[in-house]
């Protein structure tokens, strides 16, 4: 099937690993050349490379911290003078402490919002007027189910995917008629290395095992098991796509069922 993507030009933030990596990797996939973003440089080019030697795209790893706006100014004008211009961007950034409520210090907080709410909405920023001026352009957010339920470890996760989602629809409302069409995925339990880091986190506060922490996790899904970031990537890829012409404002959920929640 021809996802009219080939030769389009994306920028995905926390491309390095986990789900931003499997975006990045199967956008070039379909023919898609990639900007990966994240603040460990080692940790990108060789994301870089793999996804080269194994899709044939141009991929271009840049060093930045969506907590500096400058940073996010230069990595866009990055992306844009090797490719020409921008077509998607995957707002993915995160940097969170888990911790229950009382153990979240300010500086905590302000971390998660300012690297993931600013960051998104400085990313979005930057890339609006080029996706202006070639007629159009797609951004996805990715929260994550916290947003939709409460978890004691994951407060600020909750608030922060609040935020992006509530910002996907304002901005989709706003946009439209330039042709960008901006949607949010939230994520279920999703096999990472920062849920795993996580896990361990808990493992070291209450000695629950990690194996025993996932099987848990499971165990309320109903599909049984955890979702894979490249389940996350095939949402990205679909809503980035020309099969996607009618969806903006959205927020999905991939979380295998676990929300118990209905919503309209």
């Amino acid at each position: 099937m021809d996802m009219g993507l080939r030769d389009k030009v994306a920028i995905v933030t926390g491309g390095s690993m986990g789900i931003g990596r499997a975006a990045a990797m199967v956008l070039a996939e379909e023919g898609v050349d990639v900007a990966i973003c994240a603040r460990g440089m080692d940790a990108l080019e060789e994301a870089a490379a793999d996804i080269r030697s194994k899709t044939g795209r141009k991929v271009v790893p840049i060093r930045a911290d969506t907590t500096v706006p400058e940073d996010i100014k230069s990595m866009v004008a990055t992306a844009v003078a090797e490719f020409g211009s921008v077509d998607i961007l995957v707002n993915n950034a995160v940097n969170s402490r888990a911790a229950l409520f009382m153990e979240l210090e300010d500086a905590d907080w302000m971390n998660h919002i300012t690297t993931k709410v600013m960051g998104y909405i400085r990313c979005t920023r930057e890339v609006i007027p080029h996706m202006q001026r070639q007629g159009g352009g797609r951004i996805v957010n990715i929260g994550g189910s916290a947003a939709r339920g409460v978890t004691d470890r994951a407060m600020s996760n909750g608030i922060t995917n609040a935020g992006v989602s509530n910002l996907a629809k304002n901005l989709s409302d706003q946009f439209a008629k330039d042709g960008i069409l901006v949607n949010c995925i939230h994520p279920g339990a999703t096999r990472t290395p920062r849920l795993v880091g996580i896990w361990e986190s808990l493992q070291r506060d209450t000695g629950v095992r990690v194996e025993e922490t996932e099987r848990n996790a499971a165990s309320n899904i109903p599909i049984g098991r955890l979702i894979g970031p490249e389940e996350i990537a095939y949402m990205i890829l679909f809503l980035c796509s020309n099969k996607a012409d009618a969806i903006t404002g959205q927020t999905i959920a991939i979380d295998g069922g676990a929300a118990r929640g209905i919503f309209y």
